[in-house]
C-alpha cells in the first residue's frame, strides 16, 4: 500500500537538515519550524547538537514529513540511531526508492 507525502527529509547526517518539498502543501508549516529555502524545492535548517535534531526530527515526523531511506547514514538511519539512543520514541515514515521516479512509504 502506498502512503502519499508531501515532503522527505533527504539528508540530515551533519548540522543542517535538509527536507525536499515534493509539493508546497508543508513549505508554511516548516518554514514555521524555522526552515529557510535552499536550492529547487528542498528547504534547510541548521541544528546544533544531536539534541536539537532530535527535536526537529520529532516535529517533523509530526507534520507527516518522511526520512529518506538509502546507503550510508541516511535519515531513516539517524532517525532509528536516536530512537535507539532514547533521544526520541515513536514509529516514522520511511521513503525508499524503486527507480528515481517510483518510491515505497512504510511505517518504520
Amino acid at each position: 500500500m502506498e502512503t502519499h507525502i508531501d515532503a522527505y527529509v533527504r539528508q540530515a547526517d551533519g548540522n543542517c537538515i535538509k527536507v525536499m518539498l515534493l509539493n508546497g502543501r508543508p513549505r508554511t508549516s516548516l518554514q514555521a519550524l524555522g526552515f529557510t529555502a535552499g536550492e529547487a524545492d528542498t528547504l534547510t535548517l541548521p541544528v546544533a547538537d544531536d539534541a536539537a535534531k532530535a527535536i526537529v526530527f520529532i516535529r517533523l515526523r509530526d507534520l507527516g514529513v518522511a526520512f529518506s531511506a538509502g546507503r550510508e547514514w541516511c535519515p531513516a538511519d539517524v532517525f532509528e540511531h536516536f530512537r535507539d539512543g532514547g533521544l526520541l520514541q515513536g514509529a516514522y515514515l520511511r521513503v525508499a526508492w524503486r527507480t528515481p521516479q517510483q518510491f515505497t512509504v512504510t511505517t518504520a
